[in-house]
């Protein structure tokens, strides 16, 4: 009986650490360039080690404001994961919109793509009613792309 317990015990330890090893999913490298379905783009200049996000974002989506320049981003990577936050605030040297998007998602286990929701907070939100909502998917550019991009 004993022995079946530690039979049993060892392979749940086993299929534990197959699991949590295969759920932890690999980790996406920090400099990249994604763009979405509306053509906008999203540069990760830098995820430090404690998983803090530096970048920019270039607005194209048709319908709004502060479009073709960058505007900076900050989020966060969380450690471990491929689950990721960021936001901009619609401020720059070229214009002001006064506005807020923040996101939040994952990267795919291939980190080729990242899903995240996304809420839009405009001056002059004065209830929750008035926050806009989507979702965006971003794919991953490669190198070529993104110098390109960068070159706009």
């Amino acid at each position: 009986m004993r022995r079946n317990i530690s039979i049993v015990v060892a392979a749940f330890i086993t299929l534990l650490t197959l699991w949590t090893g295969t759920a932890a999913a690999q980790v996406c490298p920090g400099e990249s360039t994604w763009k979405n379905q509306r053509g906008s783009t999203l540069h990760i200049e830098d995820i430090d080690t404690e998983g803090k996000i530096t970048g920019y974002y270039i607005n194209k989506a048709k319908g709004y404001a502060c479009q073709g320049t960058p505007y900076p981003v900050t989020g966060w990577v969380l450690e471990g994961t491929n689950t990721i936050t960021f936001a901009v605030k619609w401020e720059n040297t070229v214009e002001n919109c006064s506005s807020i998007t923040a996101w939040t998602g994952f990267f795919n286990k291939d980190c080729d793509r990242l899903t995240a929701l996304w809420q839009l907070v405009i001056n002059g939100a004065t209830d929750p009613s008035q926050i806009i909502k989507g979702m965006d998917t971003f794919t991953r550019v490669t190198q070529t792309q993104s110098d390109f991009i960068k070159k706009k």
